[in-house]
């Protein structure tokens, strides 16, 4: 597994998005709401 290329994230209130390397993003720094991964997990 490779986290070279980041996770994106995306707030489920105002809706920014943000690319983070290898790390769990969980408060937004815009607006202090959730922050989700994007990405599909693959199984």
């Amino acid at each position: 597994m490779s986290y070279s290329d980041g996770i994106e994230y995306e707030c489920l209130q105002c809706r920014l998005r943000e690319r983070a390397e290898g790390v769990l993003v969980s408060t937004c720094r815009r607006c202090g709401g959730e922050m989700r991964n994007v990405q599909p997990i693959d199984g």
